[in-house]
């Protein structure tokens, strides 16, 4: 049976003529094989310039091997027409990759290496069928073969060293997210930890202030079956806060994460809204700024305190909490006794409490007008409404109430904040007891 190969698409031999190309190509590579340590430091050279992350003094002779690797093989297999499937261990080329993948070099640039390699080569391939007793007409027929096989051969290799690259890498993570993990909870246990072992360890200071944040994306039955990233949705965050430095990250499940902002000192909640309304499901509770080992651990424990608000409340709204808030760090522990939250909530605000849009109207109202220093003209003007009309509605509220406006202001103000963060899950329905004018036996 005769052969034929064949570059998908493309280039075809005619099966009458292969064995002569076999011949030709054997010529081509027992004179290559007299040029092996000069192509290797060629290529070398040639990869080095080309891909600037490859160009590394520390790396340069891991490279020469990997390199050297390659070319013998490649020049002993056209000397010998071996198949491309015939391929041998390439130890110092599996160990360059395994290297790269733990330096954190961009598989891309692996990639890369062997496309300039091939052409470096290719080009030393067709100087030599100039130099062999080759006729004009057997030329282009050998071009193609030549330039085939090593097609063949390129993709063979490059398939096998970036899966030793990805294995590699997959391991690296996992042995430094080990190493962070160890690190951190010797921190969060209060343990003697030295700065400059921490820093080493996980490439993250100790020493300087930290916002501790809580990222998470909601598992819902409601959410899509494809949800966002961690890792773009925390750049994004470091880049917001200013960060100089890398965060530190420890994944805490299939969908969540801890993670640490060094040298922040201020959250603007309201400045995330739309970079997690753009990620559907997505959630950020911040912790307060804290200093040294401290308030590495106090910011933590602030941000998944304030996280357990956006787990309970029915604003969909609520996608970013900060324990330093106003009213966050109450309110996410009145979360802890929610039927008993809920009913106080009733006792202060009375028919207020009712989960209706006029009740929420008057809810805002009287939230204004307590932050105003009881001041008709400023509620008004916040509201743009008249100054007859605020005065109704506070008349009404009072009837709604019980009691003053302006009566037991602290408490009326905490039950409208939970209001406000937690929605409907301390309001009562709109058909509950009391909302056909129903008061409480304690106002009758």
């Amino acid at each position: 049976m005769t052969e034929s190969w064949s570059l998908p698409g493309k280039l075809s031999v005619d099966p009458q003529n292969l064995e002569r190309l076999r011949e030709l190509t054997r010529k081509i590579g027992e004179r290559l094989q007299r040029e092996t340590d000069a192509i290797s430091h060629g290529m070398t050279a040639e990869i080095a310039a080309a891909v600037g992350e490859l160009d590394d003094r520390a790396m340069r002779d891991a490279l020469h091997s990997s390199v050297t690797d390659n070319v013998e093989v490649m020049i002993d297999q056209l000397a010998h027409s071996k198949e491309v499937s015939d391929l041998p261990s390439l130890p110092h080329a599996h160990r360059y990759a395994e290297e790269l993948a733990r330096q954190d070099v961009p598989e891309s640039s692996l990639r890369r290496a062997y496309h300039v390699g091939s052409h470096y080569l290719l080009a030393r391939i067709f100087d030599q069928v100039q130099e062999i007793d080759c006729p004009p007409h057997e030329q282009p027929p050998l071009y193609r073969h030549l330039a085939g096989w090593l097609y063949q051969y390129i993709d063979a290799i490059t398939r096998q060293v970036i899966a030793t690259y990805q294995e590699e890498q997959r391991s690296s993570h996992e042995r430094a997210a080990r190493t962070t993990f160890t690190w951190v909870n010797r921190v969060l246990e209060a343990e003697d930890v030295s700065p400059r072992e921490f820093s080493t360890a996980t490439k993250y200071r100790l020493d300087q202030v930290h916002v501790a944040c809580r990222v998470w994306v909601d598992d819902r039955a409601d959410q899509p079956a494809h949800t966002p990233a961690l890792a773009p949705l925390i750049d994004q965050v470091r880049a917001m806060l200013g960060g100089r430095d890398d965060p530190l990250v420890v994944v805490t499940g299939r969908r969540e994460a801890d993670v640490w902002f060094g040298g922040v000192h201020r959250v603007d909640t309201r400045a995330f809204d739309s970079v997690v309304a753009s990620a559907g499901g997505s959630r950020l509770a911040f912790g307060s700024p804290g200093f040294g080992p401290a308030g590495f651990r106090a910011s933590r424990s602030q941000a998944h305190q304030a996280s357990r608000i956006a787990h309970v409340t029915s604003d969909p709204t609520a996608r970013v909490t900060s324990y330093a808030d106003e009213g966050i760090p109450v309110i996410s522990r009145l979360i802890d006794d929610l039927p008993a939250t809920r009913a106080w909530v009733h006792d202060v605000l009375g028919e207020l409490a009712v989960d209706s849009d006029a009740a929420a109207r008057q809810r805002d109202t009287v939230r204004v007008f307590l932050e105003s220093a009881f001041s008709y003209s400023a509620t008004a003007s916040q509201l743009m409404l008249h100054r007859n009309s605020i005065r109704y509605r506070l008349e009404k509220a009072s009837l709604q109430l019980g009691r003053g406006v302006a009566d037991k202001p602290l408490d009326t103000q905490l039950a409208l904040a939970l209001c406000r963060v937690l929605g409907s899950v301390v309001l009562v329905p709109e058909s509950g007891p009391g909302t056909a004018g129903a008061s409480s036996p304690a106002r009758e």
